[in-house]
């Protein structure tokens, strides 16, 4: 008796946002193990928590934090020449529970909740079809064929993740997110220390520096992804303590964001948070005049400290980091004059030129290494690798993407819109779309934001931890 009153009280935790919420944390502590020592020491962990808490609950959701962290949490860095073991093992052994867990649990009804990807379907195709006139790639990097493949991986991803998930996921995803930001805010903190100690007299925003998984200004553009989801956090928490707990979040982001030193980052993440304020002054919800208060508080308090500490110059470093250039692309005019003409010279305007249509010797995290060229611009780099095909795929999967929003209440709306509009012109300066940091977290909220118009986080079932 005592025996099944345990095993329920246990089940009952399922679907407990305290619960949730405590596990997406723990995940996000394994992910810091595994960046600081040893990929090893926070994938096995991770993968072996999942597998536990998938079999005990018989619930997808709890896949969500370990892709998450597997994905984020490598902190060496990528060599074309070496197979990276470390990542491919543990990651190999949790794809094949993964796809065990799906047969076992499969179920007609999931096939009539595969919407919104149709785009991704197009641009799956179109971006196979040029490995056939690609002529680039010798024997040295034949790794490099795996990118013609990508788009078809994430629809897979997608497809798989549309099979296996359910309306009670929500939670889960925005808990995982919220914690990921401050996963990535350590790993920036923790490299620039590192740096300014090797370079006391640089400026932090002239680091220019990878965390492993990614570069300095690619942590910027998930900061400015998962900005919106900490923000419905705040805006659905109804106490105050879960208010500051979602306030302290932003914070520690926005120092995340100053970090990367990236003027994408600062332009498109600093006016992402002030739509997000603006928004937070629009609509009614819980204990709204105490969270305006803290944050406001929060926001002072920070901004007196930076002035404090660096008299000033912080902010003058930002502005002339952002404006002093007018604006300049960086060089990314040239990249984007360079894809054109590949572009042309391919002769195949509907398909394009493929993915890898320039490769060149090119200083990464370890020294110069063979890579090839990413053209900064979503629909520049669609152009060259996949052609029109490809422009019409990107086209209706952000048709289709922006469709879902409009489906949903207004909080809801709004708050997301503001995230897509923005990470959407960052992608017309940077690299997004196309990106496998980016593109796995933006199907798994796909595949979840499908499913249905209750979208609530903290509610009062089942509410006891224990």
């Amino acid at each position: 008796m005592i025996s099944k009153l345990r095993t329920e009280k246990l089940l009952k935790l399922n679907n407990n946002w305290k619960f949730e919420n405590l596990i997406a944390l723990l995940f996000m502590i394994f992910g810091i193990l595994g960046w600081q020592f040893n990929y090893a020491l926070g994938a096995i962990p991770t993968i072996l928590l999942s597998v536990l808490l998938m079999i005990i609950y018989d619930d997808f959701k709890y896949a969500i934090p370990a892709i998450l962290v597997l994905l984020f949490s490598y902190g060496t860095g990528f060599e074309i020449s070496v197979f990276p073991f470390e990542i491919v093992i543990p990651v190999a052994i949790f794809v094949i529970f993964v796809i065990v867990f799906t047969v076992i649990h499969f179920k007609k009804e999931n096939l009539k909740h595969i919407r919104f990807c149709i785009g991704m379907a197009i641009l799956s195709i179109a971006f196979i079809i040029p490995i056939f006139w690609c002529k680039l790639i010798d024997e040295t990097n034949m790794v490099f064929y795996v990118m013609y493949f990508s788009w078809l991986m994430y629809t897979l991803l997608y497809l798989l993740l549309c099979f296996n998930l359910n309306k009670k996921s929500f939670k889960m995803l925005v808990f995982s997110l919220s914690h990921l930001s401050l996963l990535i805010t350590i790993e920036l903190v923790i490299s620039v220390v590192k740096l300014k100690i090797q370079n006391p007299d640089q400026n932090i925003l002239s680091f220019w520096y990878y965390i492993g998984w990614g570069l300095c200004n690619e942590a910027g553009i998930m900061l400015c992804f998962i900005m919106p989801f900490i923000f419905y956090e705040l805006i659905k928490s109804d106490t105050l303590c879960l208010s500051l707990i979602s306030i302290f979040k932003i914070g520690i982001s926005l120092i995340g964001i100053v970090l990367t030193g990236s003027r994408g980052t600062l332009l498109f993440g600093g006016l992402e948070i002030v739509a997000l304020v603006i928004l937070l002054f629009v609509f009614k919800f819980p204990l709204k005049k105490e969270k305006l208060s803290f944050l406001s508080f929060i926001f002072f308090i920070g901004l007196t400290g930076i002035i404090t500490l660096t008299k000033g110059e912080l902010f003058t470093d930002i502005f002339n980091n952002i404006f002093e250039m007018d604006l300049d692309s960086n060089g990314r005019d040239l990249l984007w004059k360079l894809g054109f003409e590949a572009y042309r010279d391919s002769g195949h305007y509907f398909f394009g030129s493929g993915i890898v249509s320039e490769i060149r010797e090119k200083e990464v995290f370890n020294g110069v290494q063979n890579t090839f060229i990413v053209y900064h611009n979503t629909f520049i780099e669609v152009l060259i690798s996949a052609g029109v095909s490809g422009l019409v795929g990107i086209s209706y999967h952000l048709f289709e993407k922006y469709k879902m929003l409009f489906k949903k209440d207004n909080i809801f709306k709004f708050t997301f819109l503001i995230g897509y509009i923005f990470v959407d012109l960052y992608g017309l300066i940077d690299n997004t779309y196309g990106m496998y940091y980016y593109m796995v977290p933006l199907v798994m909220v796909l595949a979840i934001f499908r499913l249905s118009d209750n979208y609530e986080l903290y509610d009062k079932i089942n509410n006891d931890l224990f």
